[in-house]
């Protein structure tokens, strides 16, 4: 007989337990969009909904408890109130919420509790991210580097400003993916820089389609590709450090660096570089003569 007893006891506090029936909040957004989060419970028949309230919270990413904020409550009977002004928001019917124009600040972990005489809680994970500056790829004719074959090589350079959350970078070649040097600086405001270089030969890299693409660590961030792809050509690097012949002016070393660069391709900074060291010399040889 006690133990009939003892078994309808149990069932009581489980038959009065809340229960949340939907709970969604997205895993990642982009910085700028605005998210909603939906927090649904549900009551048993025998159930009061006296004393009941919804609570939203958000504890920043890699935050600790001593650093949850209450966001939003509603207490029944009364109008649902925003209790932040950290993060912008506002409030949806069913004791959903939305948050605004979301920056990579705003990662972190939302949850919603829902208690009366009992309490229950869900928590998710959300990441704001960014692509800032986007990956600006940069290939220029390097000295000769450690493999010591008297050969000048190519520098790949690879770099994002202003990124989020904690990013990566692969540069290819061709499709074939090349060791990198990466340096990573940050987070300010939830957001870092990256710069990663790569050095391979001239003869793999000319005709190559070199490709930087940005990435992030947290494998629940679904977003569009990030790339930038250069087919690099070692023929119009060479045309831009070309020794001039002799008898040559000044006028005719403008003229024929036009003439190569004309057509809509863009003038490189190595090109801006050699054309500035080597108009002065000529000025100055023109005038000996």
């Amino acid at each position: 007989m006690w133990r009939a007893w003892f078994f309808i006891l149990c069932l009581v506090p489980a038959s009065r337990q809340i229960s949340i029936t939907e709970f969604t909040v997205p895993h990642a957004v982009q910085a700028g969009e605005d998210a909603e989060l939906h927090c649904r419970y549900d009551l048993n028949k025998d159930e009061s909904d006296k004393g009941l309230y919804v609570k939203w919270w958000w504890t920043p990413l890699n935050g600790t408890s001593e650093q949850m904020h209450q966001l939003y409550q509603r207490i029944i009977g009364r109008d649902p109130m925003i209790i932040t002004n950290t993060i912008q928001l506002e409030s949806l019917e069913n004791d959903g919420i939305r948050l605004l124009n979301m920056t990579p600040a705003d990662s972190g972990t939302y949850e919603c509790e829902v208690s009366n005489i009992n309490e229950i809680r869900q928590h998710q994970e959300l990441i704001v991210y960014s692509m800032g500056s986007g990956p600006q790829l940069n290939v220029s004719v390097a000295p000769d580097g450690p493999d010591e074959d008297e050969e000048e090589d190519v520098l790949v350079t690879c770099e994002a400003h202003d990124v989020a959350p904690y990013p990566d970078i692969s540069i290819t070649v061709d499709g074939v993916s090349f060791n990198t040097s990466e340096i990573v600086e940050g987070p300010i405001e939830g957001m870092y820089d990256i710069i990663a270089n790569a050095t391979v030969t001239k003869e793999t890299a000319d005709g190559a389609e070199i490709r930087c693409e940005l990435f992030y660590k947290n494998d629940n961030i679904s977003h569009p590709v990030f790339a930038n792809i250069e087919t690099f050509d070692i023929s119009g690097v060479e045309l831009s450090t070309t020794e001039v012949p002799e008898n040559s002016t000044v006028a005719d070393v403008v003229s024929e660096t036009l003439q190569n660069i004309n057509g809509g391709k863009q003038l490189d900074s190595s090109l801006l570089l050699n054309l500035g060291l080597l108009l002065p010399a000529l000025f100055c040889c023109n005038m000996l003569m």
